[in-house]
């Protein structure tokens, strides 16, 4: 059962208003002693009645009575402020997932629309890198572009256009020596 173990003499003012306050304490539920205050508005209607968290737990009740003997008019001004004004504490909440595995990866089918290719790179690749370097060269710059968009040599969409045709030939060897490593034997 909760007591009032001191009263404040000197009111405790407020942006909100004058206030009668008092320390009250009692033991709690683990045997310790805790205490808090409580604001009385001193005006008639001047609102409820303003209770603080509370402010400290000991375990002793003399040693609650001698932390309440001690707050200074600063200290009440404080904890007014604390009750009418309390802490928000912002926790984030763990989420919990919707899907039990990620979606299958989309199959995307690339549809070839131009002119027929003079030359499979990957077909003369497997054999030798060198010829179908070679190949390359007397093939003129449409044609090179051509290879590298009917065979689907640059997935990543790299500006191409801008190349050398000893670039271009270049880029269509490394690409298909790429994919052609990445194939099963």
């Amino acid at each position: 059962m909760a007591e009032v173990l001191r009263s404040f003499d000197a009111p405790i003012t407020h942006s909100s208003g004058i206030y009668h306050a008092r320390v009250v304490g009692r033991l709690a539920e683990d045997g310790m002693w805790e205490g808090w205050l409580e604001f009385v508005p001193r005006e008639p209607g001047g609102g409820t009645v303003a209770v603080s968290p509370v402010e400290s737990r000991q375990p002793e009740r003399d040693y609650l009575e001698y932390w309440a003997q001690g707050l200074s008019t600063v200290y009440a001004e404080g904890s007014l402020d604390r009750a009418l004004h309390p802490v928000t504490v912002r926790t984030r909440v763990a989420e919990k997932p919707l899907s039990e595995r990620p979606a299958p990866a989309p199959v995307t089918t690339a549809v070839w629309v131009g002119p027929e290719p003079v030359l499979d790179p990957f077909e003369i690749g497997v054999r030798n890198l060198d010829i179908l370097r070679q190949e390359l060269h007397a093939l003129d710059r449409p044609r090179l572009l051509n290879i590298i968009a009917a065979f689907d040599l640059n997935p990543a969409g790299a500006n191409v256009a801008a190349l050398s045709d000893d670039q271009l030939i270049t880029f269509i060897v490394v690409a298909v020596e790429a994919q052609l490593l990445q194939r099963p034997r």
